[in-house]
């Protein structure tokens, strides 16, 4: 038999994700929902604070400490949300892009 023509290249390919394994990110915004508000975020952070929470959750991580002991969950899922708002702020709100900007040397 033939299969039907379907034209998906260059498209996602959401199968690749492991959607079992973003549940710490779900629970963190879920945590974040009850605390200030479902999509409180998307009003905008700077970007920079935004990185600084990411790190201070992986370096926590790196340490050794899997549960962060303000919210009781992984610490890997508050920094894929972090990572998550950096993105959503890098495509939809560059206003809050607060980075230094370095010349380049031309």
């Amino acid at each position: 038999t033939t299969e039907a023509l379907r034209y998906n290249e260059g498209k996602p390919q959401w199968s690749l994700v492991d959607f079992k394994s973003l549940e710490p990110l779900v629970r963190a915004l879920e945590f974040g929902a009850n605390r200030y508000g479902e999509e409180n975020w998307k009003k905008g952070f700077k970007t920079t604070k935004i990185v600084e929470s990411a790190l201070r959750h992986l370096f926590a991580y790196l340490d050794g400490e899997n549960i962060d002991k303000e919210s009781n969950l992984q610490h890997v899922g508050h920094a894929m949300a972090n990572l998550m708002f950096l993105q959503y702020m890098t495509d939809n709100k560059p206003e809050f892009d607060n980075r230094i900007k370095v010349k380049k040397d031309e």
